[in-house]
Order: structure tokens, then sequence, then C-alpha cells
């Protein structure tokens, strides 16, 4: 007759597998926690840049009148003949008044 038997008589060894099932929850644990703190600063980070990328009405338009004001030719005051030149224009007059 044959003595091998067709299934298995030991049972599996309990400390080695309880010893990697917690190892194995430790680093599952460990990844779960490690991708929640990226997902939250990379979400923080979206959110900073769309905060910055929007930019209010009121600060477009104090900057076309800031633009304009500095690069635009305008009469102020024609009798007292007082006149606004362009800043890049005014600093060449102030450079060439100095070396003159």
């Amino acid at each position: 007759m044959n003595n091998k038997k067709e299934y298995e008589i030991r049972d599996i060894p309990v400390k080695p597998v309880a010893i990697g099932g917690i190892v194995f929850m430790i680093i599952v644990g460990i990844t779960l926690f490690l991708l929640y703190e990226y997902y939250i600063r990379v979400l923080d980070d979206t959110e900073y840049e769309l905060k910055l990328s929007k930019r209010s009405k009121k600060l477009m338009e104090l900057r076309k009148l800031e633009d304009e004001s500095l690069n635009s030719y305008k009469i102020i005051d024609e009798e007292k003949q007082i006149y606004q030149i362009p800043i890049d224009r005014s600093k060449e007059l102030m450079l060439d008044e100095q070396s003159n």
C-alpha cells in the first residue's frame, strides 16, 4: 500500500504568518498615511495656485490706469505748460540733463 497521504497533515506555522500579517498591515498603514499626506500637500498647492491665478477686476483696472499714467503723453495744464510724458522718456531726459 501507498503510505503517502494526499492532503497536508500539518497546520500552517502560525507565528511566522501572524508576524508577516502584522508587518504587511504596518506597511499598508504607513503607505496609506504617506499617500494621504501627499494628497493633502498636492491639494493645498493646487488650491494656492488657483487662488493666485485669479486676478481681481479692481487690480486689473488699477494696473491699466497705472500703465496709462506711466506710458502716455497728456496735457495736464496748458497755461502753466505742465505735461505728462512716459516715464521712460522722462528718465532719458533726466539723464541727458545731468550729463550736460
